[in-house]
């Protein structure tokens, strides 16, 4: 009789080009023992799950790892530093402050600069990448692994989930719409943000919604803890969006895990309360490499996302040799404080 696989829920944060570090991660996962049954992501974390979705439903681990790199070459293919490519691996050392330089002035300038620049505004360059890289017909129709993807209310400040038909390109474009780069992103009257605000990502419905999971993983993107704070106004700055798109993800892991020993040491067993207690959880933290990234996460070259994508992978595999044994068994994470002591 065949050994039964973990069932594993994915929690996807987001973070700009730091999603190809996101990417590099589930490649690793999808060659472990195990099977995928629910995924929620947010911004960067949307995307990838959505690439990832389509594949699996189609051909798969091997098609959802396809269907992920299919992601992010459509993203370097399109980049807008592209141009850089071009002078080889030699001068890579001395292009990479040039375009670190860019990237900042362009964000400093964006809130100026982007309402005269409407292909920017209205996403243009995102929606190209989407279209030529995630098959949205079968994100939508696929019932093999639901898909949640966030976004923030700008009105409430609230998160809203789209899944099942709901994850259109206009979800995925609300779910990633930074507002000091886009126009707030319209469905049904209401405009939204970047759900990295309200929900990065939401992970209620991957313990509550009955799918089954023996195991949620939670995927970050952004370090909880960094060693220095910086002087710099793009340093402060950097730290300043970790804070803010770490906040909701501290505050509902250490909500779950507090319900999680509680559920585990008493009797009282409704619906809800066995779900906490019966899943494992577990947290993929983000390596110091990238904290303070608001200015690295809109690097978009090649260069960078397969940087990311080998740090992801190499991520993925010291913490499979240190808390893999837990997948299946028992929660790896016990306890929020136990990461962001100081």
């Amino acid at each position: 009789m065949a050994e039964m696989k973990p069932r594993v829920a994915l929690g996807l944060q987001g973070g700009g080009s730091y999603g190809a570090y996101g990417w590099g991660v589930i490649d690793r996962l999808l060659e472990e023992h195990i099977e995928i049954v629910a995924v929620s992501g947010a911004s960067a974390g949307a995307l990838n799950g959505a690439a990832l979705v389509a594949g699996l439903a189609t051909g798969g681990d091997d098609g959802g790892r396809e269907s992920l790199e299919r992601l992010w070459r459509a993203t370097a293919e399109r980049s807008p530093l592209r141009g850089f490519e071009g002078f080889g691996t030699y001068f890579e050392p001395f292009l990479d402050p040039f375009v670190a330089r860019s990237l900042a002035l362009f964000r400093e300038a964006s809130a100026y600069v982007s309402p005269f620049l409407p292909t920017l505004r209205d996403m243009h360059l995102f929606q190209a990448v989407v279209r030529a890289s995630i098959d949205l017909e079968t994100v939508a129709r696929q019932e093999r692994v639901p898909l949640y993807v966030s976004a923030t209310d700008i009105l409430t400040g609230a998160a809203r989930l789209f899944t099942g038909p709901e994850v259109t390109l206009k979800a995925l474009m609300a779910s990633s719409c930074l507002p000091e780069l886009f126009a707030p992103v319209e469905i049904d009257g209401r405009r939204y943000w970047d759900g990295g605000y309200a929900a990065n990502p939401a992970l209620e419905p991957l313990v509550f919604n009955g799918h089954g999971a023996t195991d949620l993983i939670v995927l970050q993107l952004t370090p909880f803890v960094t060693d220095e704070i910086g002087r710099l106004p793009s340093e402060i700055a950097g730290r300043v969006s970790d804070i803010s798109f770490n906040a909701c993800l501290m505050r509902d892991l250490k909500a779950l895990t507090e319900l999680q020993r509680y559920a585990r040491e008493t009797d009282t067993r409704d619906a809800r309360m066995g779900a906490v207690a019966d899943i494992n959880i577990h947290l993929l933290q983000a390596p110091c490499e990238l904290a303070g990234g608001e200015i690295s996460k809109l690097d978009t070259r090649w260069s960078t996302i397969g940087a990311l994508r080998d740090l992801g992978r190499a991520t993925a595999e010291r913490w499979l040799s240190e808390s893999g044994h837990a997948i299946g068994t028992d929660s790896s994470l016990q306890t929020l404080e136990a990461v962001i002591a100081p």
